[in-house]
């Protein structure tokens, strides 16, 4: 970010476009951020809803998660070609779809335990009314957008998907607040295992644990799991070859201590009912 912004500032420039995958769209964010100029995201995978959202968000080299930065505002533009898009691998539209998912149930406890969203706002009844459409669009149309983008030829439920990952997961999460599910993350990332794991990937494992703390019933976790094996999402900690009882620890530990949103939950969330929801869902 340091060095491309003080080449982007010698050279005068107006308007940064970000190409890429997600490391490519922060660092284009950042390089906004120093300048404070226009930017224009084209995204070439769709394995999160970064290229709509404000956030950048750094790493260590050991790829832990370090801080979260925001621009002033959302991106100018963002310019999404699905026919680029279905070329990339489909384990990247899969994290998208995990991504996706979560945002439903992390709005609706957002806003149920009174948080903010990330605008130090109230979750607005919009942002639950968009998340509930981006879960029914994956729900009804996601695993046949798997089959286009393996096909690597874009159909009407692979642009479907798109907007429901790209566009809606991003207007969700950003007016209506996060919870368990991404609140995980920051724990996962400091798990060798699970740090190697698209953002997606965890993020559809932390949706698993907060529907546990939720107390959700085992049809319905039953047939969430048969989704994602449909879509290639892993369903345990294992399935990433996290097979240590001491990482459970190690995850609730972390992301208790240092996710904002943790308790974005009710009812009111405790250390002892987030440890059993994650070794829940260890094998």
């Amino acid at each position: 970010m340091d060095r491309l912004a003080a080449a982007a500032r010698s050279a005068g420039a107006q308007v940064i476009v970000g190409v890429g995958g997600g490391k490519a769209i922060d660092t284009a964010k950042g390089v906004r951020m120093a300048l404070g100029a226009r930017i224009v995201i084209v995204p070439t995978i769709a394995s999160n809803d970064s290229p709509t959202s404000r956030l950048a968000v750094l790493y260590t080299e050991a790829h832990v998660l370090a801080e979260v930065r925001l621009m002033g505002t959302n991106p100018d533009v963002v310019l999404v070609d699905t026919a680029v898009i279905a070329q990339a691998p489909a384990r990247f539209f899969a994290a998208g779809i995990g991504d996706a998912l979560s945002k439903k149930f992390e709005v609706e406890q957002c806003t149920a335990a009174g948080g903010t969203n990330f605008f130090k706002g109230r979750p607005t009844e919009l942002a639950l009314a968009i998340a509930d459409r981006c879960y029914a669009i994956i729900r009804s149309d996601g695993i046949a957008a798997m089959e286009a983008v393996r096909r690597k030829t874009p159909d009407t439920a692979m642009e479907a998907v798109v907007e429901a990952t790209i566009l809606l997961s991003g207007l969700a999460f950003e007016s209506g607040g996060l919870s368990i599910a991404h609140s995980l993350t920051r724990g996962f990332s400091v798990v060798p295992q699970l740090a190697r794991a698209l953002h997606g990937e965890q993020v559809a494992l932390g949706l698993l644990a907060q529907l546990v703390a939720e107390g959700r019933d085992a049809a319905f976790l039953d047939d969430l799991r048969g989704f994602y094996a449909a879509i290639g999402l892993p369903t345990t900690l294992s399935a990433l070859a996290v097979v240590d009882a001491a990482a459970v620890d190690e995850i609730v530990d972390v992301s208790w201590r240092t996710a904002p949103y943790i308790r974005n939950f009710t009812p009111e969330l405790s250390r002892e009912r987030l440890r059993d929801a994650v070794a829940a869902i260890r094998s």
